[in-house]
């Protein structure tokens, strides 16, 4: 399948996610966050890895965490952690897995909405997409109901 295809298809999904989060509360257009979680296999680890890293770049050229209140970046964060066999047990072992969870939070509507305006240029997202079919076990398009922050 090209590139572009898949590019289509993974904006149509988002897009797809985006509505029905807008609908699903009450038809207001008020999701400003985003989120998802991966478990990959540890042979996938440096794939992700890099992937990651270069989101980080790309959320860094287009995003701001100081400009304009309506498209302001908030928070970014990506947690990576190896996937217990049984969670609150360590001694159980390790699954071999590795667990990612990353987390966007904007002031606004508005900054969601350009962030995903701007993830349709950025020249990876054809491997966003693909990652996210092959290891992603929750997404979501909501809103922040808690925060701490500095």
């Amino acid at each position: 399948m090209s590139k572009s295809i898949r590019t289509i298809g993974f904006l149509l999904s988002v897009l797809f996610s985006f509505c029905a989060a807008t609908l699903n509360a009450g038809g207001h257009d008020t999701a400003n966050a985003f989120g998802f979680a991966l478990v990959v296999p540890k042979a996938q680890e440096q794939r992700v890895d890099k992937l990651l890293a270069s989101h980080r770049e790309f959320m860094n050229n287009t995003h701001s965490v100081t400009g304009d209140m309506e498209t302001r970046l908030n928070s970014y964060s990506v947690i990576k952690a190896p996937e217990m066999v049984q969670f609150g047990d360590p001694s159980k072992g390790m699954t071999g897995n590795i667990i990612y969870i990353l987390s966007e939070h904007y002031e606004t509507p508005g900054g969601l909405a350009n962030h995903l305006q701007a993830g349709g240029n950025w020249a990876d997202i054809g491997e966003m997409q693909q990652l996210m079919y092959e290891f992603s076990v929750a997404s979501a398009f909501g809103n922040k109901i808690s925060a701490m922050n500095r």
